[in-house]
């Protein structure tokens, strides 16, 4: 199993807008590719700006994955003014509670 980290942060203004681009377009597009396993998004406050980490878990290579997440990064920098930071990872634990209903805060 993989994982995809993308590290940025955004105005407090500027976040329904970076949500909304998840929610709409990211999250729904990862749907369709086959090896996509879910995704968690964290948010922090860090003085007048909130820091964003989203956390992509795959099956199988990131490789379809890649262009929707690198689209995603130009979107929040335009959005925010912001860069992303993108790292990969292999997940070498993960353990969730047998019930998988979906958190939002």
């Amino acid at each position: 199993m993989k994982g995809r980290t993308v590290n940025f942060y955004v105005d407090p203004e500027s976040l329904p807008e970076v949500l909304r681009a998840m929610d709409e377009d990211v999250i729904p597009r990862f749907r369709e590719v086959p090896h996509f396993v879910g995704v968690v998004v964290l948010q922090s406050q860090r003085g007048s700006r909130i820091e964003i980490a989203g956390i992509s878990l795959w099956d199988g290579d990131l490789e379809d994955s890649e262009e929707i997440a690198a689209e995603f990064r130009r979107e929040v920098h335009r959005l925010a003014g912001t860069g992303a930071a993108r790292t990969a990872y292999e997940v070498i634990r993960l353990e969730l509670r047998g019930d998988t209903t979906e958190i939002t805060g």
